[in-house]
This record gives C-alpha cells, sequence and structure tokens, in this order.
C-alpha cells in the first residue's frame, strides 16, 4: 500500500470514477486502474462496485476512505513541517468556505497569499453548517469560515475572528417599504413575507439571535443558500430579502433597494475556524495567521471587535 495508490483512491472516491479521477490527477486511465488494483490486491479486498455508475466504495472501500485521508493528511503535515526547516512554506490547504465568502472574499485572499506563498496549495471546499464541523473533524477540512453563532463547542474547535458585517434589507422600489427612509426596525419586518440565505446551514440568518427578543418569529416564504437567488425571488415579488452585506455585494442587485436594519444586534460576525484535535501543518498555519493578521477583508464589511 503507497502513497500514490491511496492519493489515486481518494480521488476516485471524490471525482466519482477512473476517468474523472485520471483527468483530475493528470494520470491515464489504464494507470489509475492499476493503482487501484494494486491497492485491492495489497489488502485482499475490492473497494470500488465497477458496476454500478457513479462507481460506489464496497464496504470495506468506505472503511478505508478515513484512514486514506488521515494518512494523506499526516503526510501533508509532514512534509510542510519539513520543507519549514528548508526555509520554504509549501504543502496544501483545505479552506472550508460558503457561498458569498467564495464569492466576495477567497479571490483576493488566494491572489494576496500566493504573492508571498506561491508554493502553498489552496483547495476550497464549499459545505453547508453541521457538514464543514464533520468534514474538519474527519481531517477533510483544515481550516474553515462560519459566522460565530450558533456558537462552536469551545472543546472541539479553535478560532480567529476575522470581519463583522451588517443584516441587510432589500426589496422592490413599489414596496411599500419604499415609502419609508433609513434603516427598518425591526418590528416593521415582522409583517412582511421574507425571504432569507442560509438554507442547509445551522448558521442561516432565521437562526440568528437578532430574531429572539423581538417576540415573535419572521414569516418565512423561502429560505436559500445562494445570494443571487434570494435577489432573483425579490425580484419577482416572492417577498423582502434579508442578508448580509457581503451576500449582496457579490449580487447584481440593479433597480432594487437595499437598507441597513435599526437594531446593533442585526450583525455577523465571521471567523476562521479548525478542530483542536489535529495539528495544522506548516501550511495550515501559515495560512491561518495571513487570513488574521495581513489578509483583506471584504470592502463591505470592518474588522472583527477583537481586531478593532
Amino acid at each position: 500500500m503507497d502513497i500514490r495508490s491511496l492519493r489515486t483512491f481518494i480521488s476516485v472516491v471524490e471525482n466519482r470514477g477512473f476517468a474523472n479521477a485520471a483527468d483530475a490527477l493528470h494520470y491515464s486511465q489504464p494507470t489509475v486502474s492499476a493503482h487501484i488494483a494494486s491497492l485491492e490486491e495489497d489488502l485482499g479486498v475490492e473497494l470500488f462496485h465497477r458496476d454500478r455508475r457513479p462507481v460506489e466504495l464496497t464496504p470495506p472501500g468506505a472503511a478505508l476512505l478515513p484512514h486514506a485521508r488521515a494518512i494523506l493528511n499526516q503526510m501533508e503535515a509532514a512534509r510542510g513541517d519539513v520543507s519549514d526547516f528548508l526555509g520554504a512554506k509549501r504543502g496544501t490547504v483545505r479552506l472550508g468556505t460558503y457561498p458569498s465568502a467564495t464569492a466576495g472574499y477567497i479571490p483576493t485572499l488566494l491572489d494576496q497569499f500566493r504573492e508571498v506563498y506561491p508554493l502553498v496549495d489552496i483547495h476550497l471546499v464549499e459545505l453547508g453548517g453541521a457538514y464543514m464541523e464533520q468534514a474538519a473533524i474527519a481531517g477533510d477540512v483544515n481550516l474553515f469560515l462560519r459566522q460565530t453563532t450558533p456558537p462552536l463547542s469551545s472543546v472541539k474547535f479553535e478560532s480567529l475572528p476575522l470581519w463583522q458585517e451588517d443584516f441587510k434589507v432589500v426589496f422592490r422600489p413599489e414596496h411599500e417599504l419604499a415609502k419609508t427612509f433609513g434603516p427598518i426596525p425591526p418590528d416593521e419586518l415582522l409583517r412582511h413575507r421574507l425571504i432569507m440565505t442560509g438554507r442547509y446551514q445551522t448558521e442561516g440568518i432565521l437562526t440568528h439571535p437578532f430574531w429572539h427578543h423581538l417576540g415573535e418569529p419572521p414569516k418565512l416564504a423561502f429560505e436559500v443558500s445562494q445570494p443571487q437567488s434570494l435577489i432573483e425571488l425579490v425580484r419577482s415579488r416572492q417577498g423582502v430579502g434579508v442578508t448580509t452585506a457581503l451576500a449582496l455585494h457579490v449580487s447584481r442587485v440593479d433597480n432594487l433597494i437595499v437598507r441597513a436594519i435599526d437594531d446593533p444586534l442585526a450583525v455577523r460576525d465571521v471567523c476562521l475556524y479548525w478542530p483542536k484535535n489535529r495539528a495544522l501543518s506548516v501550511a495550515a498555519r501559515t495560512l491561518r495567521d495571513f487570513m488574521y493578521k495581513k489578509a483583506s477583508i471584504p470592502s463591505c464589511a470592518r474588522p472583527a471587535p477583537h481586531l478593532s
């Protein structure tokens, strides 16, 4: 059982097929098949149901997967630690993110980071809520972005604050809210059908403590995962949108009205998290420190209170 075969095995799983794995690894398909066959011969079991499309793991294959990932994680950590003695930061970091951050923060981060550390590869992983936390604990993600509410267990995760952004309200110009001026009172929002971002996420806007002191829950018309989906639903008169400043910053909001909410609690703090039970490689620590100390935050946000 060698590292190349394990890496090929994981690629077949992640790319859902031998041909896709060959493309991702820049191998020929016979090479991928040979790696898997060698691994199966070493272990004495079949790892994939090859007669299914896409291919599926057999029970022994599913049992091997977390161990294969752990072995590769340790190899990356070892390679990063050794290379640090040579004065060159290198390695691979898997960074968990969410749609609006991927669009409004990550591109600038990648540009700035690669200017200084061109030998560190960053792989992006978009997952929602609990799935991201599970991926981090399993070692599939090294670092991840997340808002601070609801809070994560301080026993399982460590964090650093990155930025704070406001919640915003978006509506059509003929909507009755357009007859008012300035920030929208929170209780006024309770009168309208609301569209929010955060579907499939435990940390969606609907679960934010901001709503708790209003006395009643908001009237939720739709909850979506993509900011532009919210905008198009607002545009088609399906309700009033409530989302974050960053989500609107990366969306096309022409011919719509955007207002703040008149409540100091209507904010979101975004932090960088990582699991306590897994040692970070030099590359991951380098990215973590860069994001905390040097990377630019989104222009629509402000430094987190801890950094002010």
